[in-house]
């Protein structure tokens, strides 16, 4: 994917119902939708398996990648897409390569939700002050008054404001002319300044306006942090003026991709995309952690695999990526994933804009709440040498204000998501991660033979064995949830044949995947678990002539059918 500009939701819808044009589209490719945003837009699906050979895509081992649930962070939305354009090329591409990506999807499947908040994405690029997430209305009944965002120069962007006033909190710095620094008790007054995004006064007056009323901000339009707002450790949540919704999975965006991914029990692995810090986000989220020890090492042990090699961190999100450390941070997607669904999900934070500007920055969520000044002046200094980043200060004149500056970085093509120039390199380590998941699977072989022992009999055995990276159940968690499926194998005569010893519908036990066989004492000590087993057998005795159905399902890894001709 090469793209001159980041796209809106409109130009996302035109190029998923355009890949179905792609040569491999017809094999391999399902556009479609899991639900509507609460204004009505699509939720845009993309599934990506053989959908010519028996059995069906939703019934194999899957993959799972969404983006886009915070709208200002774009590079995620483009990422996503990238990641559908390699792996539908790689489809098309004749040769050895090519060949191994199709014998992987013959039995593995991959979803990709490009957005999970298409009303926000759109209204930003329509020219809306910063949203977090969707459109939800305020809240009822809720007085919004004080200052508000809005482009007032008419130049297509919100900028900053600033103006000068003895009470001021900042004062210019001749040294990075579009940076304001922290005012400082040697400065002087009249060097002092007010800063805030452009915009005017919710006031019912001019005269009752920030030139002679308080000068506070007005409450956000839209509040909503959507990745505060599904199930897993919900309760009521309010930072930076934004809350977590009224009750877990209150909003239509959140319940519809909790379902979507609810209603696919054949995932086994996640990957939700943001920006910005350059890293991936591992559990536990909170202590005492909802899932064994095990899974937290597992996890985290995975993701160092998958970013090995992108100069991404792995953090985990307790104790090291906490905004407070005495606040957990609640209601979660990628933490829903793993607590709820016994799924390894995991937040990745595309684009280090520090490190771009060679800066450093140990706890990325507490910087946030507590910015070190040089810090900042670094970030601002190093993309003003772009001028294509920047909008000089310039005289306007407010109509409740009077006169004030107008100008600033374009926190949007910097800060939040790289320079679009920049874009390519991020969406190649989202690629390279993703690749590293979908081949960390189960992988399942199934053996079935049938044996001949004379007098009219036979023994009919299956063997089972992973020899993938995750157990049938993804994490240890899932053997304890309803959501996962269990593992199971049923054995149906034909006409001429008859059950003679072992019970029709047999139980399996979950499948190990050799990733967890490396951890803990494993790890110091090589040796086997006394629990669990990459393999399970099971047999039948029958008699006669004819054939029998093997049906077997087998957690997350999904399952097949298998016919064997009984002919002692």
């Amino acid at each position: 994917m090469t793209a001159s500009t980041y796209w809106d939701f409109v130009r996302l819808h035109a190029w998923a119902s355009g890949l179905l044009a792609h040569p491999a589209a017809a094999r391999y490719l399902h556009v479609g939708t899991y639900g509507e945003s609460r204004h009505g837009r699509p939720l845009l699906l993309v599934t990506l398996g053989d959908r010519d050979l028996s059995g069906h895509p939703e019934a194999r081992p899957a993959l799972w990648l969404d983006a886009g649930t915070h709208c200002a962070e774009w590079a995620g939305i483009m990422a996503a897409v990238a990641a559908v354009e390699r792996w539908l090329a790689g489809l098309a591409e004749p040769g050895t390569e090519g060949d191994a990506l199709r014998a992987w999807f013959a039995s593995h499947t991959i979803y990709v939700a490009p957005c999970l908040s298409p009303d926000g994405l759109q209204a930003m690029h329509d020219g809306a002050p910063y949203l977090r997430s969707t459109l939800r209305p305020p809240r009822p009944g809720e007085a919004r008054v004080g200052f508000e965002p809005r482009d007032l120069d008419g130049d297509g962007a919100i900028r900053w404001m600033r103006w000068r006033h003895p009470a001021g909190p900042f004062v210019h710095d001749p040294g990075v002319p579009l940076h304001l620094r922290p005012r400082r008790l040697d400065d002087d007054p009249a060097d002092a300044f007010f800063a805030c995004e452009e915009g005017e006064s919710l006031g019912p007056d001019p005269a009752d306006a920030p030139g002679s009323g308080a000068w506070t901000a007005a409450p956000l339009a839209h509040g909503l942090d959507l990745n505060r707002n599904f199930a897993s450790g919900w309760t009521p949540f309010s930072m930076f003026g934004m809350d977590g919704g009224a009750f877990p999975m209150s909003e239509p965006e959140a319940r519809a991709v909790t379902e979507a991914f609810a209603a696919r029990t054949t995932i086994c692995a996640a990957l939700t995309l943001h920006t910005y810090t350059g890293c991936v986000l591992t559990q536990p989220y909170r202590k005492p952690s909802p899932l064994p020890e095990a899974d937290v090492d597992l996890m985290e042990a995975l993701a160092e695999q998958a970013a090995d090699g992108t100069g991404w961190r792995v953090i985990r999100v307790h104790p090291d990526f906490m905004y407070d450390p005495e606040r957990p941070i609640v209601g979660v997607w990628a933490d829903t994933m793993a607590t709820v669904f016994g799924v390894p999900g995991y937040t990745v934070e595309i684009w280090d804009p520090y490190g771009a500007a060679g800066l450093t920055v140990e706890r990325p969520a507490a910087f946030f709440k507590k910015p070190d000044p040089a810090i900042v002046r670094g970030l601002i200094e190093h993309f003003a040498q772009d001028p294509e980043a920047v909008s000089p200060w310039r005289p306007f004149d407010h109509p409740q204000l009077g006169p004030v500056e107008i100008g600033g970085l374009d926190e949007l093509r910097t800060v939040r998501n790289p320079p679009i120039d920049r874009l390519p390199a991020e969406c190649d380590k989202v690629f390279r991660i993703a690749e590293r998941l979908r081949r960390a699977l189960p992988e399942v072989r199934a053996h079935a033979t049938v044996t001949p022992l004379g007098a009219g009999l036979a023994r009919v055995e299956a063997v089972f064995e992973n020899h993938g990276f995750l157990s049938t159940t993804a994490l240890e968690r899932g053997e304890t949830l309803v959501s996962c499926p269990g593992s199971s194998v049923a054995l149906t005569t034909g006409e001429g044949v008859t059950l003679v010893d072992g019970a029709p519908q047999q139980a399996l036990p979950p499948l190990q995947g050799w990733g967890p066989r490396q951890l803990g004492a494993h790890g110091l000590y090589p040796s086997l678990d006394a629990e669990r087993s990459h393999r399970s057998r099971v047999s039948w005795m029958v008699r006669g002539t004819g054939e029998v159905r093997l049906s077997f399902s087998l957690g997350r890894a999904g399952g097949q059918v298998r016919v064997l001709r009984i002919d002692p």
